[in-house]
C-alpha cells in the first residue's frame, strides 16, 4: 500500500537518483509491498527501471514525483501540490494563529477597522497579517484562558494611557500556541502589560515579557489579605514553583514591576491564581516599579 511515508521516501530517492538506500523499515516496504528493488544484506538496490516504476506509481496515485515542502502548507495547498492526503506532513492547522480581543466596551482595532465583539468572544487570527496593524495603546498578556475569556467580568482600573489596550491570550496546546504569541510580541512595538497568576511562575512570565510596562494585580492591601488568609493563600504553589524560578526572580532588577510583587510573595510565602479575581470581583490595578500602584485617573472597565 502506498501511503504518505512511503511516497516521501520514493520522492527523495528519485530526487537523488539513488541507486541504493539503507534497508530501514520504510525502505523494506518497497520490495515487500510493491516489488521494487533488490535486497542485498542491509541495502536496497534500485535500477533505472525501479526508478521509472516509482515515478509512474506516484503519479498514478496522485502524488508528486518530487519532494513537496508540506510542513508549512495549508491543507488546500497540500492538495494542490499533488499529495492526496491533505493532512499529511503538515504542522498544526493553526500555525501562526493567536487569540485576541478588546477590553470590555471597546472595539478591536486592526488595520483601520473597528470590530465590536460580544462578551465572551475573541478573534483567532494569523499574527503575521496584523503585527504592524494593531491600533491599540498596549497589549495585555493574560496567562489563563478562563480569565481571557471572561475579561468582561473583571473590575479593572487602568491609567488612561492603557485604557484601550489589546487583550492577548498567552496560549496553550489547543487554543493558541505560546511560540506564536512570543513571535507576535517580538514583532510589535507596543508596551506589554502582563496579567499572570500571582505565583512565582506567573511573575517569571511577566518578567520575560518584552517592553514590560506593568503587571495587573489587586491593590496591595487586598493582595496581602489574599496571600495571608488561610482560606485563600496558596502555599503549595509558592513551595512547588519556587525551586524552578527562584534564580530568575532574584535576578530581576529592582526597577522592574516584578520586583514589588515578588517581595510580597516572599513576605507571605504564598501565592494566588488570577481566577480568584473573577470569583471575588476583585478590583485589579496596574503595578509598576514600586509598591505604589500606578492607577492614574481611574478608568473602570
Amino acid at each position: 500500500m502506498l501511503d504518505q511515508t512511503l511516497a516521501q521516501l520514493m520522492q527523495r530517492l528519485l530526487e537523488r537518483g539513488a541507486q541504493s538506500t539503507t534497508l530501514n523499515a520504510t525502505a523494506r516496504r518497497l520490495p515487500d509491498d510493491l516489488g521494487i528493488g533488490r535486497v542485498q544484506g542491509k541495502t536496497l538496490y534500485l535500477s533505472e527501471r525501479n526508478h521509472q516504476e516509482m515515478r509512474e506509481l506516484l503519479l498514478a496515485r496522485g502524488y508528486s514525483a518530487t519532494p513537496v515542502p508540506l510542513k508549512e502548507m495549508s491543507r488546500s495547498d497540500r492538495l494542490a501540490a499533488a499529495t492526496p492526503n491533505e493532512k499529511a506532513g503538515g504542522g498544526a492547522v493553526k500555525t501562526g494563529r493567536i487569540s485576541l480581543k478588546a477590553l470590555p466596551g471597546k472595539t478591536l482595532n486592526i488595520a483601520g477597522r473597528m470590530l465590536p465583539l460580544p462578551d465572551g468572544c475573541h478573534v483567532d487570527i494569523d499574527w503575521h497579517r496584523i503585527s504592524d496593524a494593531i491600533e491599540h495603546d498596549a497589549i495585555i498578556l493574560v496567562e489563563n484562558y478562563e480569565v481571557f475569556d471572561q475579561v468582561h467580568r473583571l473590575h479593572l482600573a487602568l491609567p488612561p494611557a492603557y485604557a484601550n489596550a489589546l487583550v492577548l491570550y498567552r496560549g496553550d496546546r489547543t487554543e493558541s500556541r505560546q511560540d506564536n504569541v512570543k513571535a507576535f510580541l517580538s514583532a510589535t512595538s507596543l508596551p506589554v502589560i502582563a496579567f499572570p497568576d500571582m505565583d512565582p511562575m506567573g511573575l517569571q512570565i511577566a518578567g520575560k515579557c518584552p517592553r514590560l510596562a506593568g503587571i495587573i494585580a489587586p491593590e496591595q492591601t487586598e493582595l496581602e489579605r489574599v496571600l495571608s488568609s488561610p482560606s485563600t493563600a496558596r502555599l503549595d504553589l509558592f513551595r512547588d514553583q519556587l525551586p524552578g524560578v527562584a534564580g530568575f526572580l532574584r535576578s530581576v532588577p529592582s526597577a522592574s514591576p516584578v520586583s514589588s510583587l515578588w517581595g510580597l510573595l516572599q513576605k507571605h510565602r504564598s501565592a494566588a491564581v488570577q481566577e480568584r479575581w473573577l470569583a471575588d470581583a476583585t478590583l485589579c490595578v496596574l503595578w509598576t516599579s514600586t509598591f505604589a500602584n500606578a492607577v492614574g485617573a481611574d478608568v473602570s472597565l
